[in-house]
């Protein structure tokens, strides 16, 4: 989207303030919001912000970038806005209004870090792109003629590998043939997210003609925010078509539940945190609940805030590179509501969702375990 299209769309934000607290108004809706306690820093605010720009009373400065981006663009402002055919824009806008502040150079200087390092090497974190595959373990089967990929992204291709690398090994476990290609470039989203959309058009084009080259039929993702870029924003945003089904583990796993045999008795507590890319920006909440409830004497609870009312984490939308120790205080704040419902075991389905947990839980010595559900399920299952 860009701002010209987003004017047409602003004006109908009249802001009531719906987006800042919860339907109750118990508590705070907009992690921004409730941090600064200022209203430009709340959704609503931010789209008077966007509307002043739009229309030349405002002019780009560091100081609105700042407000920007300080936005983890995790959508809870959407489930509260009360104006349908305007509330689906909410992010589209924020994103927009980013590019924006990069073209005239009010980037945050990270991200221009991260953005030039993708052009060149295929991933954010600094690291060479010939390493991408050093996570997989030697044992892992794989089938050049599998029609099925799994697209395993940056974060679990270089930071939290386990994830990776226990997802081939449920993969094998159960049966599924699938392909790997050490050609992956990033998916684009941390791109995306902070406005460097040339950059990211060229990752999705690349990777769109990588998987119409395989023959590649299903494309799978153990991470949400690879999940959402895949299926919502490269046809969307890039209007590139997919000659391929998009889905995250969880849905693939879901369609092979009675593969999945168990060892271990769960005999705990445990509870499951949405993360917003696959919840609230794609919409799936069933699946994780599902695999998670076959887990043998499993005591499954619910947080307070659950679902498409979920806590965000922390992590999204630059905030973890931008404001590190903000996301650091939002994921304690959900650790938190987990040990409110006496969980022993907070699950995620996103690797950047488990990082920011596993960084607070150590960071404010809460005690609770952490685990991406693809651990909790090579540990228990046969």
């Amino acid at each position: 989207m860009s701002l010209d299209i987003a004017k047409g769309i602003l004006h109908r934000c009249f802001r009531c303030g719906y987006c800042k607290f919860t339907f109750d108004f118990t508590d705070f809706n907009c992690p921004a919001y409730k941090k600064y306690r200022f209203e430009s820093y709340s959704s609503g605010g931010k789209m008077w912000l966007i509307w002043g720009l739009i229309n030349n009373e405002l002019k780009m400065s560091e100081n609105l970038a700042k407000i920007l981006y300080s936005c983890t663009t995790c959508g809870n402002c959407v489930e509260n806005c009360k104006f349908e055919k305007f509330n689906d824009f909410w992010v589209d806008i924020i994103e927009a209004a980013r590019a924006e502040a990069f073209k005239q150079g009010f980037g945050l200087e990270k991200f221009k870090t991260f953005g030039e390092h993708t052009a060149k090497e295929h991933n954010p974190y600094l690291e060479s792109h010939q390493n991408r595959l050093d996570w997989l373990p030697g044992d892992v089967k794989m089938s050049d003629s599998a029609n099925i990929a799994y697209y395993v992204g940056c974060t679990a291709s270089y930071r939290q590998k386990k994830i990776a690398q226990d997802t081939v090994r449920i993969l094998n476990r159960i049966g599924i043939e699938f392909q790997l290609s050490p050609e992956e470039w990033c998916c684009g989203s941390p791109l995306i997210r902070t406005g460097q959309t040339d950059i990211a058009l060229e990752q999705a084009q690349h990777n769109v003609m990588l998987f119409k080259n395989a023959g590649i039929k299903t494309v799978f993702t153990s991470c949400a925010g690879c999940y959402r870029t895949l299926k919502e924003d490269y046809p969307r945003k890039f209007e590139l078509e997919l000659d391929f089904e998009v889905l995250h583990l969880t849905e693939l796993l879901e369609r092979n539940i009675e593969k999945l045999e168990f060892a271990k008795l769960l005999n705990k507590t445990v509870t499951y945190h949405d993360p917003c890319h696959l919840g609230r920006h794609a919409n799936l909440y069933d699946s994780p609940r599902v695999i998670l409830k076959k887990f043998p004497e499993i005591n499954f609870v619910e947080m307070k805030k659950n679902r498409e009312n979920s806590t965000c984490c922390g992590a999204g939308g630059g905030v973890k590179s931008g404001f590190s120790d903000w996301a650091l205080e939002q994921a304690r704040d959900r650790l938190l509501e987990a040990k409110e419902v006496n969980a022993e075991i907070l699950v995620s389905t996103c690797p950047f969702c488990n990082r920011n947990f596993i960084d607070a839980k150590n960071e404010f010595n809460i005690d609770i375990d952490i685990f991406d559900l693809t651990e909790l399920l090579v540990e228990h299952m046969k």
